[in-house]
């Protein structure tokens, strides 16, 4: 959980992604959740699990993550990071009651698929997919 503005939040998120990348050489995965603030009718408290996909569970981080059984929406970005997040929010607040689509409760997951220069020359490209828990209209 953090208490920063959101465009410190940005910067927060892709040096975390950057961090996970260059320690594990594969695809990141960020599973958050969301809750109403205490401190304001109109904030989120966002709650972010950052991991990868492995099939043993003696590394230095053990933590399971188990994603609740449902329909979720599926989208694919492909650009700069800084765009991602004005995009992740149009999905929301756009493109979901453009389908007839409700978030409910539950985990949104973004798979950020390994991109060496990402990690290594500091490009802003990124390849993501973010998959959002929905029901029908």
């Amino acid at each position: 959980m953090s208490n920063k503005l959101p465009d410190e939040e940005v910067k927060l998120r892709r040096h975390h992604l950057v961090r996970c990348m260059k320690n594990f050489k594969t695809d990141i995965y960020f599973v958050s959740t969301f809750e109403p603030s205490t401190k304001s009718v109109d904030l989120l408290t966002v709650e972010t699990f950052a991991g990868t996909v492995c099939k043993q569970t003696d590394s230095e981080m053990p933590k399971e993550w188990t994603i609740n059984r449902g329909l979720y929406a599926s989208f694919r970005y492909e650009g700069e990071w800084e765009h991602y997040p004005e995009w992740a929010r149009n999905l929301y607040l756009m493109e979901l009651p453009a389908r007839g689509l409700a978030r409910v409760n539950g985990s949104d997951i973004e798979r950020f698929y390994y991109n060496e220069n990402f990690v290594e020359i500091d490009s802003n490209n990124i390849v993501c997919e973010i998959f959002i828990p929905v029901r029908p209209v």
